[in-house]
């Protein structure tokens, strides 16, 4: 239960960051847009709720001391840059969605990306996980700009997914897939619905 509680809680430290980037644009909603906002969370919820059960066996909870001490470390000066360059193409990629005002237009970019690693992961999941790691994970002899461009992009991208596929490639094989098609479902059924909110 204790792994199952942790879970839950930290998918939703993720979705309320999610909503307050949804409540700043709040005066660019439709009229309907807070119903499409509780729709939108409801989604996330239904597919942590699902996941309750299997996390309870499966799931490694992350540290929160080991996010804290990561958020305040001391960087270097290539990492600043890296991780700047990271944000600014990140930014001028998210600003082709004109329609949606900013900071929410970030929100469509990571949805396409993260339907389709997900649905990547469908067949080459340890692939997709391997690939999250050769990023994110710098080494002594990997620290140069773009090292750090790459782990920070890399973050942003496949940083959700990569949660939870790393929590189905724990379960048995049939498990992994059911649970594996419908994260892909519900990410790409939660493009759409955000896309309603400013329509």
């Amino acid at each position: 239960m204790k792994r199952g509680a942790a879970f839950f809680l930290e998918s939703n430290l993720f979705v309320l960051l999610l909503l307050v980037i949804l409540l700043i644009n709040k005066n660019d909603w439709n009229e309907d847009g807070s119903i499409i906002v509780f729709i939108f969370i409801s989604g996330f919820e239904l597919l942590f709720m699902l996941l309750f059960i299997p996390a309870c066996f499966f799931y490694e909870p992350v540290r929160i001391k080991r996010i804290i001490q990561s958020i305040f470390k001391k960087r270097e000066k290539n990492e600043w840059i890296g991780m700047a360059l990271a944000f600014c193409v990140i930014t001028l990629f998210s600003l082709g969605f004109i329609f949606i005002p900013y900071p929410s237009n970030y929100l469509p970019l990571w949805f396409t990306v993260s339907w389709i690693c997900a649905f990547v992961s469908i067949f080459i999941q340890r692939v997709v996980i391997a690939y999250y790691y050769s990023n994110a994970n710098i080494e002594n002899n990997q620290k140069s700009i773009s090292n750090y461009f790459f782990k920070y992009v890399t973050y942003f991208i496949m940083g959700f997914n990569h949660y939870i596929q790393l929590l189905l490639s724990k379960m048995p094989f049939l498990l992994n897939k059911l649970f594996a098609i419908l994260t892909f479902l519900v990410l790409i059924l939660q493009s759409f619905v955000l896309l309603g909110v400013y329509d």
